[in-house]
């Protein structure tokens, strides 16, 4: 599929993996995805921010750090929420012992392309999904 195509669809995909675990559509339009993302223990995701994009995450299990612009080593656990902006840099970390999992909602131009990678301690290029 182009990236011109328009894209909409409910219901569960497959889980695309990532090497920290992996993540499942919910919903995915051109202005909002839901997904369910799991971060095995000792993982974490790479340090980025988003331009098109903003960003709303609910811990629903699970236990880790959560780096946001300046803030670094907030506790996450469930019921955690926060809202990410476009060109926030923001991670989390899996710092416990069983699966951290995240409903995140994304709202503006939603692309899995919109990813700006700042770290990533797996050498995933900067702009790689």
């Amino acid at each position: 599929m182009t990236k011109q195509e328009s894209v909409e669809y409910m219901g569960y995909t497959f889980p695309v993996k990532k090497p920290w675990g992996e993540y499942t559509d919910y919903f995915r339009s051109d202005n909002v995805v839901f997904k369910k993302i799991v971060i095995n223990p000792g993982e974490e995701i790479s340090h980025q921010i988003h331009h098109k994009r903003s960003e709303f995450w609910y811990v629903i299990e699970g236990t880790g750090i959560m780096r946001w612009n300046n803030l670094d080593n907030w506790k996450v656990r469930p019921g955690f929420t926060i809202e990410i902006r476009k060109n926030d840099a923001h991670q989390i970390i899996n710092t416990g012992d069983v699966d951290l999992v995240i409903y995140e909602m994304q709202f503006g131009q939603c692309s899995e392309d919109d990813i700006v990678r700042l770290e990533d301690k797996y050498d995933r290029e900067k702009n790689d999904e």
